[in-house]
């Protein structure tokens, strides 16, 4: 519990937003209304679960246990992969795949648009998390005079 209270806004985000995106796919995302001529009207309710569905549900999963793994426990991640522009880019793909097949479906129902708005905090919690981490790293400038620096100093 109190890892939870250390952890950052966009973190936070993240860590709430994309398990509820995950689930939001279980609704109904599009009510088509078919018509069957003399024999009457019928209403199919369909989930989030197609192609554009799959994409985001594994995107999302992978974001939600990536976000657990590295904020919740003592797991040492490799400092020479940039997680946080990974993150940033899970998130930002997430957010273009739900606006995508939200535009694609016909009659969108309710839920589509909650997951629209779920998959906007996902990557604004992205965003936040690599703005923070973007902070903390030396500018471009400061590491280009450390090596030369280095390289004078040899």
């Amino acid at each position: 519990m109190e890892r939870i209270k250390t952890l950052s806004a966009g973190q936070t985000l993240v860590l709430v937003a994309s398990p509820l995106l995950f689930v939001s796919l279980f609704f109904t995302w599009q009510k088509l209304e078919i018509d069957f001529g003399p024999a009457g009207q019928a209403v199919a309710l369909l989930d989030g679960w197609d192609g554009w569905g799959l994409l985001i549900g594994l995107l999302a999963l992978g974001l939600t246990v990536f976000a657990a793994v590295a904020f919740l426990t003592d797991v040492e991640l490799s400092e020479t992969v940039p997680w946080d522009r990974l993150l940033l880019a899970g998130g930002v793909a997430v957010l273009v795949l739900t606006l995508v097949k939200n535009l694609l479906d016909a009659d969108s129902a309710w839920a589509s648009y909650v997951g629209v708005v779920l998959a906007a905090l996902v990557a604004l919690g992205a965003y936040e998390t690599w703005a923070e981490a973007a902070s903390e790293r030396p500018s471009l400038l400061d590491r280009l005079r450390r090596r030369r620096g280095l390289s004078s100093a040899a």
